[in-house]
């Protein structure tokens, strides 16, 4: 296999690990020996997603070096998602990708890609509201915000994530005029802050709501209504 590349006979066994999965996405490694190693599917919404169980992973780079990142997508074709290209960037890796039933491949490999501010599909941990404002202060301010290692559902058990975040990511909390950059942090039907905006300038708001793509609105209204902090970058 070349860097990108799967060979036929790598090809036909993800097809086959596919065929078995049926209507949920199969997933797995492939290691430096050529070995196409399946690992189990461990998303919440396995026809949609997939996350490689770490037990799976581990068993796998017993046997050889991880080298390639692989999945179906299942009734559908096999073109790489938005998901699919950020978590490539991520990992590092080279990722293939098959349909079942309909038998195509696709790969892509780490090149700098990056996904543009607005219509990112929602994804928890990939693209959220917080991934967007880490997106655009790596962009626009050269800074590196953390990303809390917390899985969905935070809000649920009652904590405060985004101001945990931002105040350990370095940010102020200002009541003064609002400057690009500022960071807003929103209480949407919820106890505790639960959604984040970035305040672009000339009155408008880029965010990403829950299961919509990411946009920008005037900011105003119903928007300012459910904001109940800004914060600042310390200079």
């Amino acid at each position: 296999m070349t860097a990108t590349t799967a060979t036929s006979e790598q090809i036909a066994a993800m097809l086959d690990y596919a065929a078995q999965a049926g209507a949920r996405e199969a997933c797995g490694l492939v290691l430096d020996s050529g070995r196409v190693y399946p690992c189990r599917n461990l998303a919440d919404d396995p026809e949609h997603f997939f996350r490689i169980d770490p037990a799976g992973r581990a068993a796998a780079e017993q046997l050889g070096r991880v080298v390639g990142i692989w999945h179906s997508h299942p009734n559908g074709t096999a073109e790489p998602s938005l998901v699919d290209r950020a978590m490539c960037e991520r990992s590092g890796l080279p990722w293939h990708v098959v349909s079942h039933p309909g038998g195509d491949y696709r790969h892509i490999a780490p090149s700098g890609w990056r996904a543009d501010y607005l219509g990112r599909p929602y994804c928890y941990g990939v693209f959220d509201c917080w991934e967007l404002v880490r997106d655009w202060y790596a962009r626009e301010r050269g800074l590196s915000l953390p990303r809390p290692n917390e899985p969905d559902g935070w809000e649920e058990r009652g904590l405060d994530l985004f101001t945990t975040a931002a105040e350990a990511a370095g940010f102020i909390w200002v009541d003064d005029e609002p400057q690009a950059g500022d960071v807003l942090l929103m209480q949407i039907r919820g106890q505790r802050p639960n959604h984040v905006a970035v305040w672009l300038g000339d009155g408008r708001i880029l965010h990403h709501l829950r299961d919509r793509q990411s946009e920008t609105h005037i900011y105003g209204g119903w928007w300012q209504r459910v904001t109940v902090r800004r914060a600042r970058i310390r200079a």
